[in-house]
């Protein structure tokens, strides 16, 4: 693992891989995607191993569409998230990007921004490392959890939670009058995320409808507050 890790965040990982490889997964998780509610086409479009052909595949999102506009509506916007997350994380692992060596500069940018003072940026800067390592995988999971629909509501109250921090971190500069030029992505993110989590978000292409459908939720509570709604 150790090893990967150093592979991974080397200068011979090429960053464009993993934007292929998330498009293939993906692909992948639309052919064993379930649909809401119970019935023989649900367990059996659903299961794994289950072949669809890229033509029944186009003719089975239409129907899905067709059937339940609104859900599917807010699934493709979850995977939308999923992917503008895996553009981060692009520039998360590129190298020219330098992430973790110019991370503590980038948290000291933010003292005089923040609301209340510079003394949470201060703490990150100190501890540069530990929280670089934090937002590089906070941003994986937030890919992987959005693209593939997996935790999708956690995902949602984790992104939530961080686009906080990041507003209040650019508190003075984004709504500073005069000066400011608008109120930045994060409010528009927060809104994206209400949308998902009180949409049920996870019904659609995602790894959470699979678990209610196959009968795999051994925690259906904490299910159903972690993941997607039951169906």
């Amino acid at each position: 693992m150790v090893g990967f890790g150093l592979f991974l965040f080397s200068e011979a990982f090429p960053a464009g891989l993993l934007l292929l490889l998330l498009g293939v997964i993906l692909l992948f998780g639309w052919a064993l995607a379930g649909t809401p509610g119970r019935g023989s086409e649900t367990a059996g479009a659903g299961a794994p191993g289950s072949a669809i052909g890229s033509r029944d595949l186009v003719h089975r999102v239409a129907r899905l569409w067709s059937r339940d506009p609104k859900g599917m509506a807010i699934d493709l916007l979850r995977v939308g998230v999923g992917f503008v997350w895996a553009l981060n994380l692009l520039f998360v692992v590129n190298p020219t990007n330098q992430f973790f060596l110019t991370f503590q500069n980038v948290a000291l940018s933010f003292a005089p921004t923040s609301l209340g003072g510079p003394g949470v940026a201060d703490f990150v800067a100190a501890h540069s490392v530990a929280f670089a390592w934090i937002t590089a995988a906070l941003t994986a999971y937030l890919t992987v959890a959005f693209v593939f629909g997996i935790t999708t509501r956690l995902a949602c109250l984790v992104g939530g939670a961080a686009s906080i921090v990041f507003l209040l971190t650019q508190f003075l500069s984004t709504f500073e009058m005069p000066g400011g030029t608008d109120v930045g992505p994060h409010p528009l993110y927060l809104l994206v995320y209400l949308v998902l989590y009180t949409g049920a978000a996870g019904r659609y292409f995602a790894v959470d409808h699979w678990v209610w459908v196959s009968g795999r939720a051994r925690f259906p509570r904490l299910s159903r507050w972690v993941a997607a709604p039951r169906p």
